[in-house]
């Protein structure tokens, strides 16, 4: 077929076009149109479940207007480049960014990971070999260690041999049951991953060489909650502190109040003004021995006899053992996360997310020059150049933050970090160009900033300074602020059950005195006067049975520890009129209606809007 004939088809196609384009044009308000796939978008990210109906639809559609023509007038009015805006989008922006520099799949594995390890607790033995200036020597020892191992000799014989861990000579190379996060993650593994009554393999880390023997495993005891009193032993006062530590066991065995004896006596600063309380720990956080005495302890309140630690004597009161959390519970598996993002795991995430980040700002490496200056070219992020100057002077800055025990990196080292700084940086700078998800939720941010910021000039705080307004609006409505069934008297909210029968007890015998008695409980009650209308207490009253003077039982309130009763003082009609101030806040909020009605019309007379019916048809389809 010639060009000629197809002409008249391509020209029909392209007259078709525009009308395509439109068919998915939803609405369009003054020059801006909006797809139905944003529209729909809109609608499911707001309501997830379920068909929804034509009118549902119809609805959501006048509201999603509305939104859109807030916004314009804001970005019109300029509010983006208000000082507090911008400092509210920036904030908003790092908090959240932090989630999406992260590679979140590899998260997930490393959270996975730790809550399936949670479910057990390892016994290990460990060989610990320093890295020296000589690190021949150190690894032939440790290779030493090894060999003897593999010859059959006994864990405990090779440990005291070749470990150079300081407490060898005690423990035996023991070191006792830890759990998921008590040890580098390195260590962790090793532990985790070496089957029981096994050797791992030698294990290099920074400043060591690592032998571990698994001893055994179980399920997991979970968290301990403990108090404790500490005597420090000087070099001199053996025999003086360990008599003291004896007494202050056998007074408290006689009654004296643990508590106090901590705060009068214990040597530990971080824990003496708490009667001695520590947070509750994990299996491995503490040295072996004094978490084998603490095991000894079997039920909440039991107290150890002194024992001797190398910190000094201690007296150890049990007050709970946790248990494991169920790891089904979204609130576990998110503190899990939270562990492992401040944890060391973090790294491998870092590393990975780099990775990501390295292809998608499409960094390029170049060979460095034998002869560089400080224009040197070494890397390229996109269109950017990465300098040998700028190199140079994060070497300086590291120098500078760099402790005086510190192992000084390579340059090689130094180098990787920087790039990998400078990719991260760019990365983040342009984080809504690689992370769609990312620009999204910073948009419905900015957009939610400017409505409110655009309703508060607009309508609350136009509606709240008007009086005369709020005065006419009462004045034109007043028929609809009346009040139902109430009365006038006292609502008393009490901090827990004990307090509201005392109260209650005391108030029965001469009510009308309430606020004499309740002065003697200034801190754990709160007592309301005026008109109340049942319905807004919170709790259940029947009106029908209560009479004036009448001072009903005790209630806990729903969901909270409170508990609260009423005197009423007066029974009031229902349907008599409300006062203006009585009315006040209804009528300001109805008035803030009508306020915001009003701007709504005079928008879409600012910016007319346009609705696709044959779209629209098709929304619900």
């Amino acid at each position: 077929m010639s060009l000629k004939k197809w002409l008249p088809l391509l020209a029909g196609m392209l007259l078709c076009l525009p009308a395509i384009t439109d068919a998915q044009t939803l609405f369009s308000f003054g020059g801006t149109r909006v797809s139905k796939d944003e529209f729909l978008n809109a609608y499911y990210k707001n309501n997830p479940e379920g068909k929804p109906s034509r009118q549902e639809m119809e609805d959501y559609l006048e509201l999603y207007i509305r939104y859109r023509l807030k916004v314009q007038w804001a970005y019109e009015q300029q509010l983006d480049t208000l000082p507090s805006v911008q400092m509210e989008w920036e904030s908003f922006r790092n908090q959240v960014a932090a989630h999406y520099i992260t590679d979140d799949s590899t998260l997930q594995a490393l959270v996975t990971q730790a809550m399936v390890r949670s479910m057990s607790d390892r016994k290990i033995a460990h060989i610990y070999v320093a890295r020296t200036s000589d690190s021949a020597q150190s690894f032939a020892k440790i290779s030493a260690a090894m060999t003897a191992l593999k010859a059959g000799k006994s864990f405990e014989e090779v440990a005291l041999k070749f470990s150079e861990d300081p407490s060898v000579n005690q423990n035996k190379g023991t070191i006792g049951w830890i759990s998921p996060f008590v040890l580098p993650y390195a260590l962790e593994n090793l532990a985790y991953e070496t089957a029981v009554n096994t050797i791992s393999q030698v294990y290099s880390s920074e400043n060591a060489w690592h032998i571990f023997k698994v001893l055994d495993s179980r399920p997991a005891q979970g968290k301990t909650g403990i108090a404790q009193i500490l005597l420090e032993v000087p070099a001199t006062a053996e025999e003086q502190v360990k008599k003291k530590a004896d007494s202050i066991y056998k007074a408290i065995q006689a009654g004296a109040d643990f508590s106090q004896m901590a705060k009068q006596f214990s040597d530990d600063n971080g824990s003496y003004m708490n009667g001695g309380e520590l947070p509750a720990f994990a299996p491995g956080t503490y040295d072996p021995s004094y978490e084998e005495n603490i095991s000894r302890l079997q039920t909440p309140g039991s107290i150890s006899a002194a024992f001797r630690t190398s910190q000094g004597y201690h007296i150890v009161k049990l007050l709970s053992r946790e248990g494991i959390p169920d790891t089904s519970r979204d609130n576990v598996r998110e503190e899990v996360r939270n562990k492992v993002l401040s944890s060391d795991r973090n790294k491998l995430t870092n590393e990975i997310a780099y990775l990501k980040a390295r292809k998608q700002t499409g960094l390029k490496l170049l060979p460095v020059a034998a002869n560089r200056n400080a224009t040197t070219v070494i890397a390229t992020l996109g269109k950017r150049e990465i300098t040998e100057g700028g190199f140079q002077l994060y070497r300086q800055d590291q120098a500078g933050l760099r402790r005086e025990n510190e192992k000084i990196p390579t340059e090689e080292q130094e180098r990787h970090q920087y790039i990998q700084q400078q990719v991260m940086q760019e990365y983040l700078r342009n984080l809504e160009i690689y992370s769609p998800a990312f620009a999204a939720q910073l948009k419905d941010f900015r957009e939610g900033t400017l409505i409110f910021e655009a309703m508060q000039q607009q309508v609350w705080d136009k509606a709240a300074n008007d009086e005369k307004g709020l005065e006419d609006y009462y004045r034109q409505n007043v028929h609809r602020y009346t009040w139902k069934d109430s009365f006038r008297g006292v609502l008393f909210t009490c901090s827990d059950e004990a307090t509201a029968q005392t109260i209650y007890q005391q108030l029965v015998q001469q009510p009308s005195n309430w606020s004499t008695i309740i002065a003697r409980f200034r801190n754990t009650v709160i007592a309301d006067t005026g008109r109340f209308e049942y319905d807004q207490l919170p709790f259940k009253l029947d009106p029908n049975k209560i009479a004036a003077t009448t001072l009903t039982r005790p209630q806990a309130i729903q969901e909270s520890e409170q508990v609260a009763f009423i005197y009423c003082i007066e029974k009031m009609a229902a349907n008599l009129p409300r006062t203006f101030q009585d009315a006040r806040g209804y009528v300001l909020n109805d008035y803030q209606n009508q306020v915001e009605e009003n701007w709504i019309r005079e928008l879409k007379k600012t910016y007319p809007v346009k609705v696709n019916k044959s779209v629209l048809n098709s929304l619900n389809r």
